[in-house]
């Protein structure tokens, strides 16, 4: 399995890089290269970078050339039915996956999935990147390929294969240990999963309509939330919650 050594040897050469960089290459930086590396790579139509959390969910996600609108969608109607949701691949051994293998071609047609998001948005492939931490899945990327062009090739994706261990080791200490939360008995231990989503958005400066828009939540359950953080950490304001947790 080898990369075109005109692209896949300057990508390895700057990732490998990058896991040696000091610490002002932020989490932004290092989620930038590992998505201009694949696009080199495997030329998507759009990219989606996104944590994983330990129930297996999706979520803080970023959007490369992507609609919000269908972002949107995807999070509102076909989220828990997508054949690639991490929860469906947590178990497997795969560092790579795509469409053909988790939803083949003969069974598309019986495939509310594919008829409801995939068709209506042109998309005529999906390339999965999964990113593991001692076995269990911490984060991901998702490749899109849109129609007029052709499904991803074997090729592109012995290349992606061949540069994730890469993607691995320069993302994983740096990119998810920055976003994380403290792990204070006070705090953390207290918190469930989507407090700690939503915690992570407002520490990005996200209003409650864009929290919402980014885990397919109504604004008055972003509010519930909230509120219900407030009391926990005892605090009472979105500047002092962000200063309890992250500094």
């Amino acid at each position: 399995m080898l990369m075109d050594p005109g692209i896949g040897t300057r990508d390895a050469s700057r990732l490998t890089a990058c896991c040696a960089a000091t610490p002002d290459n932020g989490p932004d930086a290092l989620i930038e290269l590992g998505v201009s590396t694949l696009a080199r790579l495997a030329r998507p139509s759009a990219t989606v970078f996104y944590s994983i959390g330990p129930d297996n969910e999706p979520s803080c996600f970023e959007l490369f050339g992507i609609a919000e609108a269908m972002h949107r969608a995807w999070l509102r109607r076909y989220c828990r039915i997508d054949p690639l949701h991490p929860s469906r691949c947590a178990s497997a051994a795969e560092r790579v996956q795509t469409l053909d293998r988790a939803l083949p071609t003969p069974f598309r047609a019986s495939s509310t999935y594919w008829h409801g998001f995939l068709l209506p948005n042109a998309v005529v492939d999906v390339m999965e990147v999964w990113l593991r931490d001692a076995g269990r899945l911490v984060a991901g990327f998702s490749l899109l390929r849109m129609a007029p062009c052709e499904p991803f090739s074997m090729e592109e994706v012995e290349r992606v294969q061949a540069v994730q261990p890469l993607l691995e080791s320069a993302l994983i200490p740096r990119c998810l240990g920055e976003l994380a939360l403290k792990t204070s008995t006070r705090t953390s231990p207290h918190l469930t999963q989507r407090e700690q989503q939503i915690a992570r958005l407002v520490r990005d400066g996200l209003s409650n309509k864009a929290i919402g828009r980014q885990l397919g939540l109504t604004q008055p359950t972003v509010k519930t939330h909230l509120r219900r953080l407030f009391l926990k950490l005892g605090v009472s304001s979105r500047t002092e919650l962000v200063a309890t947790l992250f500094f």
